[in-house]
């Protein structure tokens, strides 16, 4: 898909969301002013009414002209007739008279009687009345409330037009359809503006992920200033510096590997050439050539096996045999072979004549064998060469390091030492006794035992590389 049509979709999707979040904004609210706007605005009015008759009720007395002052303003404010009478039904106080002129009011006296309202109050515990009138002509809900004014005989009625002014209704009605309208074309302009805003950094991380993925590592995901997309670029730049890690040891491996077959397979060829050739009737000189083909062809073995069991480990077909065995006999045995060349080699340095641990053993001595063999190869590059394995315990856990005081390693290479084929040195050396993988199983075992291992090392004075193994559990 291209980038236009990502672009285009992502503004149609955007588009389409904020128009129709409006539009059922907006629907909702003329459901509102069509079913529910007359009943509501009926509620209100008639919760309007009964508190400003219970206020002016509770008013009378205090100052009979600021009294019927409030009367009259309270009725013309709310279209609105405001009676008082006594308990015969003599009206002393009537807004009708006063607002008929104006045309403020709707309603007509003869609309109620006086009579029955009184009656209406006196057979009421609350000494208050209320109906709702439909008026035949102007074919409109009419709204009357009574009380009786405390400490009287005399009762206050308010009666109002409790329907939507249609002047009112229609203003209400105009302005949310321009509201309507505008709303729309707002959340269109928006949307495409946000639609922009967010699809322009995918558009751009679809395009470096391109890149990516033609096998060029050179590139970084830039940031967008939103938060999930910047985690986002952080985990494909996080991500394709490992891509570049592993294309590089890829390459190293296949180098390494390369140059590692083709040696000794040069060399049998060569002096089984030699020995076809020169010294087929020389006894000692094709003992000596034979000698070579066989170390070579050990050699070969040593690497192929080492691959193989690195890619059984890291495939995950191998399954540890666990058991109980005593450490410091184990290394003992390990030790003792590869001491007969300088018994002062290695030494090992061991609280307890019995160390159990609880591990698979066989693959532990692989451990044990190639750290120490690695600590040989570098230390033997100095003449007082000395390997140390000292074995720490505690209470559930042993430690044994195996340390070396040969030529170190720098701190920001520590990180990439158990990596496979990774050469502090980067100009590649063939090995005379290792493959180059020795360390990657190493690491590979102890992750599948699920134990801690590390290295500390300072350059010029060695390296001490260590691992923990679990005690077995009391019963």
């Amino acid at each position: 898909m291209s980038n236009k049509k990502v672009t285009a979709k992502l503004t149609f999707k955007f588009w389409l969301y904020f128009v129709t979040f409006a539009i059922s904004i907006f629907v909702i609210l003329w459901f509102m002013q069509v079913i529910f706007f007359q009943s509501y605005y009926s509620t209100m009015k008639k919760t309007e009414v009964v508190n400003i008759v219970s206020k002016l009720s509770l008013q009378y007395g205090e100052n009979s002209q600021e009294f019927f002052d409030s009367v009259d303003k309270m009725a013309y404010k709310n279209s609105s007739s405001i009676l008082i009478f006594d308990e015969f039904g003599n009206v002393t106080y009537n807004t009708f008279y006063k607002n008929e002129q104006t045309q403020i009011t709707p309603t007509r006296q003869n609309l109620i009687d006086v009579n029955e309202l009184i009656k209406k109050i006196l057979d009421s515990n609350s000494k208050k009345y209320s109906k709702t009138i439909t008026h035949s002509k102007l074919k409109a809900q009419i709204f009357v409330y009574c009380v009786n004014i405390p400490q009287t005989q005399l009762y206050l009625a308010m009666i109002t037009p409790i329907d939507p002014i249609d002047a009112t209704t229609n203003v209400l009605q105009s302005q949310l359809e321009m509201v309507t309208i505008l709303s729309v074309i707002i959340s269109s302009i928006i949307s495409i503006f946000l639609s922009k805003k967010l699809s322009n950094p995918i558009v751009k991380m679809n395009e470096t992920a391109k890149e990516l993925a033609k096998g060029n590592y050179n590139i970084e995901f830039k940031k967008s200033g939103y938060y999930e997309m910047d985690n986002l670029a952080e985990t494909l730049n996080y991500a394709t510096s490992e891509l570049a890690k592993t294309d590089k040891i890829r390459k190293e491996l296949i180098a390494n590997v390369s140059h590692d077959l083709k040696t000794p397979l040069t060399m049998i060829k060569a002096y089984a050439e030699m020995i076809r050739d020169l010294s087929g009737e020389n006894k000692e000189k094709r003992q000596e050539h034979l000698n070579v083909i066989i170390e070579e062809t050990d050699r070969l073995t040593r690497l192929v096996n080492d691959m193989l069991d690195l890619s059984r480990i890291e495939s995950g077909n191998i399954k540890l045999k666990k058991e109980v065995f005593d450490l410091k006999e184990t290394l003992n045995d390990i030790v003792k072979p590869l001491n007969v060349e300088n018994p002062n080699l290695i030494e090992i340095d061991c609280p307890d004549d019995n160390i159990s641990v609880f591990a698979d053993k066989v693959k532990i001595e692989q451990v044990c064998y190639n750290l120490l063999t690695n600590a040989i190869n570098h230390s033997n590059m100095k003449e007082d060469g000395k390997i140390i394995v000292r074995v720490n315990c505690n209470s559930k856990k042993v430690k044994v390091h195996i340390i070396d005081n040969g030529v170190g390693i720098p701190k920001e290479e520590l990180g990439h030492i158990f990596e496979r084929y990774y050469k502090v040195d980067k100009t590649y050396k063939r090995s005379s006794n290792g493959t180059g993988l020795g360390l990657s199983i190493v690491k590979n075992i102890l992750e599948t035992h699920g134990v801690d291992f590390g290295v500390e090392s300072q350059v010029g004075k060695g390296s001490d590389f260590w691992f923990e193994l679990e005690k077995p559990q009391k019963k």
